[in-house]
């Protein structure tokens, strides 16, 4: 048997991709929908989510594809845009539905695919997280701009007058070299909590300067990994979270004790800054 035959053999004993999979058309495709509705059914596909091209979606409105149990995006020619944003956030969440083209939908339904087409039974969160989410911007979709999503990074007041960190759950991982004591005291004499643990409930990650520059790089530390992690053990779907830097943080605190002085405070930064020379 040569090797043909036996990628033959291989490929029959593969499911196609499609079967009890939930799946999301965004756009116009070269088969009318009836049609293709039907030949997706009959492919064993478990619920189809189509994207109305001609439907007015109100603000506000739910706009596929679904979060946690779309497995496959299908886009197909003059795509909506907000559909697009969805999938966007969706993946920002950890929720990786497979975007596919049209035409390799079409090779789904003739029966050509491949092991690497296939995806998990089950939509599980996967957070996958680079610099893009230190630098990430709540979207506007259909109109609703998402206001119970948080930008990132953190912006400070320059003048130091707002306290952006009042409080705020904040993660705080370990800084080598640096004493994380007068850290600590230092967040919590502003009016936030700063903790040695990522929780449910953590709204801000404070990254040391060598983390972030690693992340920069493309390169992910113990400290990225362990965020990713919780995450995705935890219950919640959404990963709503604003970032901070270790330097941004500290200039910032220089600029707030020119402002409103405090002893305390003032003490404990050059503890920190003592530690870090």
């Amino acid at each position: 048997m040569n090797t043909q035959q036996l990628d033959m053999f291989k490929q029959m004993e593969q499911p196609n991709p499609l079967k009890g999979k939930r799946i999301c058309l965004t756009g116009e495709f070269r088969i009318p929908p009836k049609e293709l509705n039907a030949k997706l059914k009959a492919a064993g596909v478990d619920t189809i989510d189509r994207v109305s091209d001609t439907r007015v979606y109100k603000e506000g409105d739910a706009i596929p594809p679904v979060k946690e149990s779309t497995s496959f995006f299908v886009v197909g020619s003059n795509p909506n845009e907000d559909s697009i944003k969805r999938y966007e956030l969706n993946e920002h969440d950890g929720y990786h539905a497979k975007m596919i083209t049209e035409d390799k939908l079409y090779d789904y339904l003739n029966g050509i695919f491949t092991e690497d087409d296939q995806v998990p039974e089950v939509v599980e969160k996967r957070l996958n997280i680079d610099i893009k989410y230190y630098n990430w911007s709540a979207p506007t979709i259909n109109g609703k701009t998402f206001v119970s999503r948080v930008s990132s990074p953190l912006k400070y007041d320059e003048d130091g007058k707002d306290n952006p960190i009042s409080q705020k759950e904040i993660f705080v991982p370990e800084i080598q070299g640096k004493d994380m004591g007068a850290f600590f005291q230092i967040i919590g004499n502003l009016g936030g909590y700063a903790n040695k643990e990522y929780f449910d409930d953590t709204n801000m990650i404070l990254l040391s300067n060598e983390t972030l520059k690693k992340l920069e790089q493309g390169e992910k530390d113990n400290v990225i990994l362990e965020i990713e992690n919780r995450y995705n053990k935890s219950n919640t779907k959404i990963f709503n979270i604003q970032f901070t830097s270790e330097s941004d943080f500290i200039n910032w605190v220089k600029h707030r004790m020119d402002v409103f002085p405090d002893a305390s405070t003032i003490a404990l930064l050059n503890k920190y800054e003592f530690c870090e020379r």
